[in-house]
């Protein structure tokens, strides 16, 4: 692993204050975030309890420190998005808390029964949000400088974290011994679950907030499917998973991290 891992607090300052449509005032692009949030809590956690499974066996291929710090990260951000889950709920989104009780219990069952499969899916979801990090740190201005500033704090922060430690669950399913046709066949579960799952909670958001308009509609698909539209930006990164060769590390990020820690304010590896 090339890139060190720092695991950092921060303050949150999300509350009743904090803007409705924090995303450019615009309802569409702040569901959409909203709703990858919301899945966070419940996907970190999972993470967690995946990577810990194979722990003790990996031990001497990847350093135990290396998997506490990732733990420690991911923990921190679950708590994070818990916060930001509970804010949506109370602004009127109830159904948001009880996507995530499932959640929880299909995540459960999956690290009980399936356990390598669902390091597999920690690997894949991994480099997903490693793409979205990258995208984030590369260009800021576009992604984040939108954002209100308690939520850009937030995203900062997550991102920054994202990338320092997106190999550490690669590395300990290399270090397991675990197939390539496995990591292969759970990116493809990933990216087609990830973006079915998103799909459903942005839509709630967007029904309960009567903003399922053609107009809203039309301009956040330019947003995410446009010519530099997110998604469409994104969607070249994820196919090198699939190369038998592929290491997360292949994508240095080390400089662009040590910039915008400087820039950001945060702890440096």
């Amino acid at each position: 692993m090339a890139q060190g891992i720092v695991v950092r607090n921060i303050e949150s300052r999300l509350d009743e204050n904090t803007d409705k449509y924090w995303y450019g005032d615009d309802p569409f692009l702040t569901h959409f975030f909203n709703a990858v949030s919301s899945t966070f809590p419940e996907g970190e956690r999972f993470f967690i309890r995946s990577v810990r499974h194979y722990a003790d066996s990996v031990e001497d291929a990847v350093a135990s420190d290396t998997i506490a710090r990732f733990v420690g990260q991911e923990g921190r951000h679950s708590r994070e998005h818990d916060g930001h889950v509970e804010l949506l709920v109370e602004q009127g989104y109830p159904a948001l808390a009880w996507l995530n009780r499932n959640q929880k219990v299909v995540m459960g069952w999956i690290n009980r029964k399936a356990p390598r499969f669902a390091l597999a899916m920690t690997v894949a979801i991994e480099h997903v949000t490693a793409v979205f990090a990258h995208e984030f740190l590369h260009r800021p201005e576009r992604w984040i400088g939108p954002m209100h500033p308690d939520m850009q704090a937030i995203w900062r922060w997550h991102a920054v974290e994202e990338a320092e430690h997106k190999a550490v669950a690669f590395d300990v399913y290399r270090a397991a011994g675990l197939p390539l046709w496995m990591r292969r066949l759970a990116m493809l579960d990933a990216t087609i679950g990830f973006l079915a799952e998103i799909f459903l909670r942005h839509c709630y958001l967007l029904i309960k907030d009567r903003q399922l308009r053609p107009s809203v509609l039309w301009q956040g698909a330019k947003a995410l499917f446009g010519k530099e539209g997110l998604l469409r930006v994104l969607a070249p990164h994820l196919k090198p998973f699939y190369r038998a060769d592929f290491h997360p590390d292949d994508q240095d990020d080390r400089a662009l991290l040590a910039q915008r820690c400087r820039e950001w304010g945060l702890a440096s590896a």
